[in-house]
């Protein structure tokens, strides 16, 4: 009998061998390796990509706040965060409301891979290595964006 509670304990209860176990059971399944991407940890904060007020009202119900950060941009949409309650929400793409940017230098290999020199020079030992880049990096394309952004921050002292 099949019931929430077991109320009667003088019930058969049916024994099986280890033996008939193993015959039943399916045939183990080949264990698969499972690649994850790696975490890749930012200790720097995401810088937003601008601002959209008045625009779009908050998703959430109690808050109906209409001043957000552009966070991502990804296939025409923007994940815009509210400021008051930081709900995020993907919106289509306002065309022409941004800037255009400038195309800014970014290392394409060794330490700093793929890193704007400003993202580099926010990580630890960033500024060493944009001093040693500047002067005896191998390309010289890199030498020259860094000793102009070092140039740069020295006349902003």
């Amino acid at each position: 009998m099949s019931t929430l509670f077991d109320i009667s304990p003088d019930e058969p209860v049916r024994r099986s061998s280890a033996r008939a176990r193993k015959k039943d059971a399916p045939p183990p399944a080949e264990k698969q390796e499972v690649k994850k991407a790696p975490f890749i940890h930012r200790q720097s904060p995401i810088k937003a990509l601008g601002r959209l007020d008045h625009t779009h009202e908050c998703a959430d119900s109690r808050c109906r706040g209409s001043a957000h950060d552009i966070i991502h941009e990804h296939r025409g949409e923007w994940l815009i965060q509210c400021c008051y309650c930081n709900t995020c929400q993907w919106v289509p793409i306002i065309k022409d409301h941004l800037a255009p940017k400038a195309e800014a230098f970014s290392f394409r290999d060794g330490r700093f891979a793929g890193l704007t020199i400003d993202e580099a020079a926010e990580q630890p030992h960033g500024l060493e290595y944009l001093a040693w880049a500047a002067g005896e990096h191998k390309r010289d394309a890199v030498r020259k964006a860094c000793q102009t952004w070092l140039d740069s921050r020295q006349a902003a002292l």
